[in-house]
C-alpha cells in the first residue's frame, strides 16, 4: 500500500498567500499613487502657465513704464540739452528681456501641456492598464485558487491516519 503524500508546509503556503495578497494590494496602491502624481504634473503645468501669464502682464506694464521714463528723459532740459539716457535704456532692455522670458516660459508650458498626455499614453497607460487588469483578475483568481488548494491540503491532513505508535 502507498504511503500518503508528504505534506509538511501548509503554513508556508498560507504565509505565501498573505504575502502575495499584500503584493497585490501594494501594486494597486502604487498604480493609484502614480495616477495622483500624473494629475499633480498636469495641475503643476496649468498652475505654472497661469503664473507666467500673470508675469507677462506685469512685465508688459513694466515695459510701458520704462518706455515712458525713457521718453521723459529724452526731452531736452531747461538749457536745451538732452540728458544721458543710458540707465533708462538699460532698464527698458531688462524689462523687455523679462517679458521675452515670460513669453518663453508660457510657450514651454503650452508645449508640455500638449506633450505630456501623449507621453503618458505611450509610456504608462497601456502598461498600467495591463498590470491593473492582471492584478484585478489573474492575481485575484490565483489567490482564490491557492486558498482552495490550501484548504484541500488541510482537509487531506485531517483525513490522514495518524502514524502508528503516535
Amino acid at each position: 500500500m502507498e504511503a500518503g503524500a508528504d505534506v509538511r508546509a501548509v503554513a508556508v503556503l498560507q504565509e505565501w498567500h498573505g504575502q502575495f495578497s499584500r503584493f497585490r494590494q501594494e501594486a494597486l496602491e502604487a498604480l493609484s499613487m502614480i495616477r495622483m502624481e500624473i494629475r499633480k504634473a498636469y495641475d503643476w503645468i496649468e498652475h505654472t502657465a497661469r503664473e507666467w501669464k500673470f508675469e507677462i502682464r506685469d512685465a508688459e506694464e513694466e515695459v510701458v513704464q520704462r518706455k515712458v521714463e525713457l521718453a521723459q528723459r529724452e526731452m531736452p532740459n531747461f538749457d536745451g540739452r538732452i540728458p544721458d539716457t543710458t540707465v533708462q535704456e538699460q532698464n527698458l532692455a531688462r524689462a523687455k528681456a523679462r517679458l521675452a522670458h515670460a513669453h518663453q516660459q508660457v510657450d514651454i508650458c503650452r508645449k508640455w501641456a500638449g506633450k505630456l498626455p501623449k507621453m503618458i499614453a505611450e509610456e504608462y497607460e497601456v502598461a498600467s492598464r495591463q498590470l491593473s487588469n492582471m492584478l484585478e483578475t489573474e492575481v485575484l483568481n490565483a489567490l482564490a485558487h491557492l486558498l482552495e488548494q490550501v484548504a484541500a491540503l488541510e482537509r487531506y491532513l485531517d483525513l490522514r491516519p495518524s502514524a502508528p505508535g503516535g
